[in-house]
């Protein structure tokens, strides 16, 4: 039996600005049984003197580690190798939770013996400006839903022995992609909690998706390789079709806008965008034929519709008059 209800894995690198708002949240769970696995992936900051004096007040809440820098999933690996709980949870380091998000996730999976619970997040600035991120719900289908919504492993809570043969990719950006479609592949019973936002996602200057070197999206192609031998491998090719339309949401939207809106050298921009569209036309040629394209909101039809116009300067003056 684990011993803890809930363990929630926590990397650091360099937070030492945010670390404490993360761990009051963390520390002042109506969920008492809990463990907080905090994961110092070699911070150079005062990171590691905050987490101290937070161990030293909770040592029965808190468990603090420091390992060499490898990346959010080289310390989300190397937390879940710590957890001895039933459930476990991913928050990162500059985000914070409702103080009562983990007794509602925890109630909801025991209740119905989920292998996920999913609830809703939010999006909040460093001036406190807060935005409801959506939610996916067009589909009757709990597991369909969730193949279409948030791809983030933090505002999730999984049964660990649907995850625990299940790692993170490491040194790269979208982590979280192919992790989180692996563990919905693997489960049977995935349930939400779509009341109210339980987790507040801090979008910050230098934050890791804000990161403005454009040859880093190609990343996440490496993710989109790693799922589709992983459906190969396991023989779970009937969920091509949806990996499918999420390369049209990923890759070929939001990965082509990120792109088109950095503030970097035209040629660059153009070769990323060119190795996208290869991608896509390599690994997924009928992506055009997507059974489920009518299911992006009206803005992403658009702009879909536009990269297949190829009219990339109206896209860039689109999310110019966007950002004000």
């Amino acid at each position: 039996m684990s011993k803890y209800k809930i363990s929630v894995i926590v990397p650091v690198y360099n937070v030492e600005k945010y670390i404490g708002k993360c761990l009051d949240s963390l520390v002042n769970q109506t969920l008492s049984d809990i463990e907080i696995i905090v994961v110092n992936d070699g911070s150079h900051d005062n990171s590691q003197k905050i987490i101290d004096k937070y161990v030293k007040r909770y040592p029965d809440k808190i468990k603090s580690y420091i390992k060499e820098n490898g990346g959010q999933g080289s310390a989300r690996n190397y937390g879940l190798e710590k957890a001895n709980g039933e459930y476990i949870g991913y928050v990162d380091s500059d985000d914070y939770i409702k103080s009562n998000m983990y007794e509602i996730l925890y109630n909801i999976a025991i209740k119905n013996n989920s292998d996920i619970v999913i609830t809703r997040d939010c999006t909040v600035t460093e001036d406190n400006n807060e935005y409801n991120n959506p939610y996916f719900d067009k589909i009757s289908d709990k597991k369909e839903n969730a193949f279409f919504g948030n791809m983030g492993v933090c505002n999730k809570i999984y049964k660990k022995s649907i995850i625990k043969d299940i790692r993170f990719k490491e040194h790269v950006w979208y982590e979280d992609l192919a992790f989180t479609l692996k563990v919905l592949i693997n489960s049977k019973n995935i349930d939400y909690y779509f009341d109210e936002p339980l987790y507040y996602y801090l979008k910050r200057n230098g934050s890791t998706m804000n990161n403005s070197n454009v040859k880093k999206n190609l990343e996440i192609l490496d993710a989109f390789n790693d799922i589709l031998s992983y459906i190969k491998h396991n023989k779970k090719e009937e969920y091509f079709n949806k990996i499918e339309f999420l390369a049209i949401d990923h890759i070929y939207i939001s990965a082509i806008v990120r792109v088109l809106s950095a503030d970097t050298d035209n040629k660059i921009k153009s070769e990323t965008i060119n190795e996208l569209i290869c991608y896509m036309n390599k690994n997924f040629p009928n992506y055009k034929n997507n059974e489920y394209v009518n299911t992006l909101s009206r803005n992403r039809k658009i702009i879909y519709k536009l990269i297949n116009l190829k009219m990339y300067g109206l896209i860039k003056l689109i999310f110019k008059v966007k950002k004000g």
